[in-house]
């Protein structure tokens, strides 16, 4: 069930890239937002029943995206203000962090980078949200790439059961090849800013 949490996520996230790209109507993937964080929602109040305490702590991270895609779902039908989802991604993002570090003491590089990509990402939304700091294009350009590299191929993999270190070889590959786009879209993006 934690592959389609995943990949409903990454769906989400696709669709709120393309609306911060003004290809999708922002009413219209609120409405996929509001269904994916009830989908979620369901899903890790039906795994962490029963659910021991160290299994508890990985399976409640569900929760950050799950309010998330709820919070950004009634934002984007009701036209409501976006900082209250932007601090919130403050908070989401430094328990994203937190994730990571978690990730790392318990050796799992691939998961530490995964968490530490969805905390810059959410990072982007309190920048861009929270304080209004206009980041929406590279924001749109983390989401989109994040949303496949981190969520939808990875739980599109893992349902067919092809992880293997063949996927692990070409996903650290895809990792460091998304971090150098993300350099050079900051980088173009400011020297855009300085232009104009």
């Amino acid at each position: 069930m934690g592959n389609v949490s995943l990949l409903f996520g990454g769906v989400a996230l696709f669709l709120n890239s393309l609306v911060l790209l003004g290809k999708v109507d922002m009413k219209s993937a609120g409405v996929f937002s509001l269904f994916t964080g009830i989908l979620q929602t369901f899903i890790a109040t039906w795994l962490l029943i029963g659910a021991s305490p160290e299994e508890q702590f990985g399976l409640a991270s569900i929760y950050l995206f799950a309010f998330t895609y709820l919070y950004v779902g009634v934002t984007f039908i009701l036209n409501l203000d976006g900082r209250g989802v932007g601090w919130f991604s403050l908070f989401v993002s430094i328990a994203a962090a937190f994730y990571g570090v978690i990730a790392i003491a318990a050796a799992d590089p691939m998961g530490a980078l995964t968490w530490f990509f969805w905390s810059l990402l959410w990072g982007l939304f309190f920048f861009g949200m929270g304080l209004g700091k206009p980041n929406e294009a590279v924001t749109a350009r983390v989401a989109l790439v994040l949303s496949w590299l981190t969520l939808i191929v990875p739980a599109m993999i893992g349902m067919a059961g092809l992880m293997n270190g063949l996927y692990d070889i070409i996903w650290w590959a895809a990792s460091g090849t998304a971090i150098l786009y993300f350099i050079v879209s900051v980088k173009r993006t400011k020297q855009a800013v300085e232009v104009a």
